[in-house]
């Protein structure tokens, strides 16, 4: 009987040692990493507003012309031409506004500004008189100024990265110019001047940057041309005709930030 009780015991034993085994042995708990985040990318599509300023110039203009009495440009009797007088430059500042549309990394849009412009200038030279004599008895002076001017232009850009966009930007400008000149003389003087508003083409490149939230910044550079506006006097004493031809054609740098309405961060989805 006691053989029994002890077989019996020993049994027992080795049934639960598994069992008190698998107690004892808890394997260690699996930590997942949390999930990537997703990256944020930019999104240029919407409108915007801004304001930008820079500098522009024009190419050196100014240059003068005679009419004798007969009809005859620059023939006798009249003074030496002279050339590229004025070399106009100055800083501008203005507001500029657009829409943009993106495509993948293609970004495509139209814009707007209008600008106060200081591009102005001035000059004198010495002017000699009554060829074939060519005697210097009179001074030429002229100046020229680009009181303001606005451009409406399509944008094409492509993707740098995310928030970094290159683009090419072409269209209309328009401003008013206002030029002057006199041609004096010690018994005669002849002074013109003309102020117009004109249209022309405008053309360049630039990049912007999107900074946190909203806002933009760039930098651009735009080649203009308005054409050319000419100013003259004909003297009742005399007959003849002095005048002088701008031409409104040169160059733009500026610096912008711009408010997008629908743009800003957005997270790409997978």
């Amino acid at each position: 009987m006691k053989k029994t009780a002890i077989g019996i015991a020993a049994l027992a034993a080795l049934l639960a040692t598994p069992a008190l085994a698998a107690d004892l042995y808890r394997p260690a708990p699996i930590y997942k990493a949390p999930p990537a985040a997703v990256p944020a990318a930019y999104s240029w599509t919407g409108f915007y507003i801004g304001l930008n300023g820079g500098y522009g110039w024009n190419q050196s203009t100014g240059d003068s012309y005679c009419i004798t009495p007969g009809g005859v440009l620059n023939g006798v009797g009249c003074d030496t031409p002279n050339t590229g007088v004025v070399k106009p430059g100055g800083g501008l500042f203005g507001g500029q506004a657009g829409y943009n549309l993106q495509s993948g990394s293609i970004v495509y849009g139209l814009e707007t500004d209008i600008q106060w412009s200081g591009i102005k200038g001035s000059g004198s030279a010495i002017d000699l008189c009554c060829n074939p004599a060519a005697v210097p008895l009179g001074t030429f002076s002229a100046s020229s100024k680009l009181d303001w001017f606005g451009t409406a232009r399509g944008r094409f850009g492509v993707l740098a990265s995310s928030n970094a966009l290159l683009y090419a930007t072409g269209g209309l400008i328009y401003g008013r110019e206002s030029v002057s000149n006199v041609l004096t003389f010690p018994l005669v003087s002849y002074p013109a001047s003309a102020t117009t508003t004109r249209a022309g083409w405008t053309v360049g490149g630039g990049l912007e940057f999107a900074f946190t939230g909203n806002l933009s910044g760039k930098i651009e550079g735009l080649y203009y041309d308005m054409g050319s506006v000419t100013d003259a006097f004909t003297s009742p004493l005399t007959g003849y005709t002095e005048g002088a031809k701008y031409n409104f054609t040169g160059g733009i740098i500026r610096a912008g930030l711009n408010y997008h309405f629908g743009g800003g961060p957005v997270v790409t989805r997978y």
